[in-house]
């Protein structure tokens, strides 16, 4: 009888307990991909441990936490403490598509990264990301409206910490304003030999020309940056107020090509330039 090598037992007895750290569950109608050692869960929604579904549920909310149930899906001995998950990811092809509309997280949020694929060709909305993203993978948001597919992004706000954008991370064809909340813009991906970016993929882009904002004295981090300064065209760049009028501002349009006047704060602001921006919502 042959046997088998030391090695080959010695990498066995190490790799099963492994693959027995993780198991999946249904927590609210969302399914969930826990590991036992880190206590993270990753969102894979469209997938159960037995077949595979579309998810049918209009408005989603994703918590920060969730509790399994012990002995039933092998999450520890029963204390509430050791079945506690945080969400961390949203899987690969997890709403890929389904049927929502709305996706929200829980202000506590720790979803760190949207995995490829992970919301591509959902019908939302509106989207909120939470503070603690990171990553946005490749396709990781993508929508293509039509006439057919109505629902579409038209603002989309992308958080301080985002770090990182894949190919066709972002391809929204209907997006009308783009605004990101970070000092310093993240990396984007670049394909060689081609002008694939994060914002287009075949026959689909996120339009070149619409409102980019960014935080204050930014602006030269933005256009600098591969993948965003070399795509974008229309930065909404600040502009100083240079003088005052104390009077009635009702219904003031531009006074001139060189010099505007808004309202702001009940009096009349000048604001020299050639350019009007609406930057982070406030008629500037």
């Amino acid at each position: 009888m042959r046997r088998t090598p030391l090695f080959l037992l010695a990498m066995l007895s190490f790799v099963l307990p492994m693959a027995a750290q993780t198991f999946t569950c249904d927590v609210d109608q969302l399914w969930y991909s826990c590991d036992k050692s880190t206590h993270e869960a990753v969102l894979i929604a469209c997938r159960s441990a037995q077949a595979d579904y579309t998810y049918q549920q209009a408005n989603v909310f994703i918590p920060a936490t969730i509790t399994v149930g012990g002995a039933n899906y092998g999450g520890g001995s029963g204390s509430e403490s050791e079945n506690v998950y945080t969400v961390t990811e949203i899987g690969e092809s997890a709403f890929e598509g389904s049927w929502i509309q709305t996706l929200s997280f829980d202000p506590e949020s720790k979803v760190h990264v949207i995995r490829r694929r992970g919301l591509y060709g959902v019908g939302i909305k509106t989207l909120d990301l939470p503070a603690s993203m990171r990553v946005i993978e490749e396709q990781g948001l993508y929508i293509s409206s039509s006439k057919i597919a109505k629902s579409f992004i038209s603002t989309l706000v992308l958080p301080a910490g985002l770090d990182s954008l894949g190919l066709s991370a972002i391809v929204l064809n209907k997006l009308q304003k783009l605004r990101f909340l970070g000092m310093i813009p993240p990396k984007c991906a670049i394909a060689e030999g081609d002008a694939r970016n994060p914002w287009t993929s075949a026959g689909v882009v996120t339009p070149a020309d619409i409102v980019v904002e960014y935080p204050e004295g930014c602006r030269d981090l933005y256009k600098e940056r591969a993948g965003i300064g070399d795509y974008f065209t229309a930065f909404a760049e600040p502009e100083t107020p240079t003088g005052v009028e104390e009077q009635d501002t009702s219904g003031i349009r531009s006074s001139a090509e060189s010099a505007r006047k808004v309202l702001q704060g009940g009096r009349v602001v000048i604001i020299r330039g050639t350019r009007s921006y609406n930057l982070f919502g406030q008629g500037l």
